[in-house]
């Protein structure tokens, strides 16, 4: 009987190892300064579950707003980590984006003025959260770009856990075309990926 509890034991972890269970996830930590306009956007890749982003230094009163692989508003965050954002989501596995901001253009002007509703928590921590709404990632950077902006080239540190770099999603074509836009560098760095 203990030959096949030790068979099986050693079957059932081949199969957790092969399903991805146990793997090495890589976290992010990335540095940089926002833009003309006050922000950066930073993209990243998870395999799914618990994807933990928090402000770590730099300008004093920063947001987070988080955007699917289709640019939709998913939730933004103000002042959970004292007057920095701290967002833990559960994701699925994919491609995502991360605007890095000041407060409170981007969550209160943009988030909650385009339908996302505010709530106290993301699940996880407290805070001033937004969730959902019919914002996007296009959307929140014109509007971004409309404002006088507070912490033009602001700097800004960040880590993001169960995540590998990855690519924004794409900017609009406003912002593509435009001849002082400094284009994300083909290899994936961890400093600031696209600041236009």
């Amino acid at each position: 009987m203990k030959k096949i509890n030790k068979l099986l034991s050693g079957t059932a972890l081949a199969l957790a190892l092969s399903a991805g269970f146990g793997a090495a996830h890589a976290d992010i930590s990335a540095a940089g300064n926002f833009n003309a306009a006050g922000y950066a956007v930073l993209g990243f890749n998870t395999v799914g579950g618990v994807v933990d982003m928090q402000f770590t230094g730099g300008y004093g009163d920063a947001t987070f707003s988080l955007f699917n692989a289709a640019g939709a508003h998913l939730m933004s965050n103000d002042d959970s980590n004292s007057l920095n954002p701290h967002l833990t989501q559960f994701l699925s596995a994919g491609n995502y984006s991360l605007l890095v901001s000041y407060c409170c253009q981007s969550i209160y002007g943009y988030a909650q003025a385009n339908g996302g509703a505010f709530v106290n928590t993301d699940g996880y921590n407290s805070g001033s959260y937004v969730t959902g709404g019919s914002g996007t990632l296009a959307g929140m950077e014109a509007y971004l770009d409309a404002q006088t902006p507070y912490a033009a080239n602001a700097s800004y540190t960040l880590t993001i856990s169960n995540a590998t770099p990855g690519t924004a999603v794409p900017e609009p074509t406003s912002l593509a075309t435009s001849p002082s836009c400094r284009r994300r560098p083909t290899a994936p760095s961890t400093s600031c990926w696209r600041c236009c």
